[in-house]
């Protein structure tokens, strides 16, 4: 009897979830890596015994070779138990990392987020109101997310998870034009609400960000993605690839900062080399080294009085222009 519960539970192991289906014959060469001697009619008899509304195994007989899988929405089976922070873990992942995961991880991991809710919910406990006691926020104003198509989102996971090529028709932004590529995706990234797939496009040089909310259709294809040998996404990032590039040298910023402001500039530094000094007017002098892009300007401009920029000249001459075209449009047409 022990042996025969041991051997069902290691089969029961061996089946994946719907859509995804193994055979019995397939399960057999499974059970006898492990030692079980077993047939595919014993195989069979105890998946028919076990499947129903206990297990909510499926068996699949629309198409040969028949195969069995777990119900999408079968409850997940866990010895020992899941433990209250084991739940917990699940719980904060699928409320801050949600939108970070594949479809189909989600739907992988949907059973242990619905086990992880039952299992707090019978806790009478403080820790079972955690996740209602964080959140994050961001400090820019809150914009709500574009949709995205989740059957292109989808794709484009499932393209990026296996290393695929996908064909897209994409929307571009600047010129209001919509053309076809053949894309290469290397990675994605979350920027204030917006999804980039960052990628290289058949018959175009270099690397490109698409946000995916401006993708149309997107289709699959078998040939293998084309990655760079020396791409890294994250030296993407920190060499200002997602900040729209001015200019390939990096700037040696000097600024002049509000008292406050330097506070919070002391505390989370623009840079690596980052150097701050008093200085006789009570303001704080910043040196640090910083790439040239358009989102440093937008920064820049952003703090207003609180900040002065002194170097270099032509990026001082460049915002002291912005401002004023900005003061211009609130003067009134007296003059005031």
């Amino acid at each position: 009897m022990t042996d025969t519960l041991l051997r069902q539970w290691v089969m029961l192991r061996q089946i994946p979830r719907y859509p995804r289906k193994v055979t019995v014959r397939a399960l057999r060469t499974q059970l006898l890596e492990q030692g079980y001697t077993v047939t595919e009619r014993t195989i069979q008899r105890d998946l028919l015994r076990l499947s129903g509304a206990l297990f909510g195994l499926l068996l699949d007989d629309r198409s040969r070779p028949h195969g069995w899988s777990w119900d999408r929405q079968a409850a997940q089976l866990d010895i020992p138990g899941m433990e209250p922070q084991t739940a917990l873990a699940f719980k904060l992942a699928e409320h801050f990392s949600g939108q970070l995961m594949a479809p189909a991880t989600l739907n992988a991991l949907a059973p242990y987020f619905q086990r992880a809710g039952a299992v707090l919910a019978e806790m009478d406990s403080p820790v079972s109101a955690w996740p209602e006691k964080i959140q994050t926020v961001t400090r820019g104003q809150t914009l709500i997310a574009p949709a995205i198509d989740p059957i292109i989102l989808e794709t484009v996971y499932d393209a990026l998870f296996n290393d695929r090529q996908f064909r897209a028709r994409y929307h571009r932004r600047y010129d209001d034009s919509v053309h076809d590529y053949v894309i290469h995706p290397l990675g994605i990234v979350f920027r204030d609400g917006v999804v980039y797939l960052i990628c290289r496009r058949d018959g175009r040089e270099g690397i490109a960000q698409m946000a995916l909310h401006r993708m149309q259709s997107a289709d699959p294809l078998e040939a293998p993605a084309e990655r760079p040998a020396d791409f890294d996404l994250q030296g993407y990032i920190e060499d200002g690839g997602l900040d729209f590039r001015m200019g390939r040298q990096p700037l040696r910023l000097e600024l002049m900062l509000d008292p406050a402001t330097a506070v919070h500039l002391a505390e989370t530094p623009l840079s690596d080399d980052q150097r701050m000094t008093g200085s006789a007017d009570g303001r704080m002098q910043l040196r640090a080294t910083v790439a040239d892009t358009a989102q440093i300007r937008w920064w820049l401009l952003g703090l207003g009085d609180q900040v002065e920029v002194i170097a270099p000249e032509t990026l001082r001459d460049e915002i002291a222009e912005r401002l004023n075209r900005a003061a211009g449009q609130y003067r009134r047409s007296d003059g005031l």
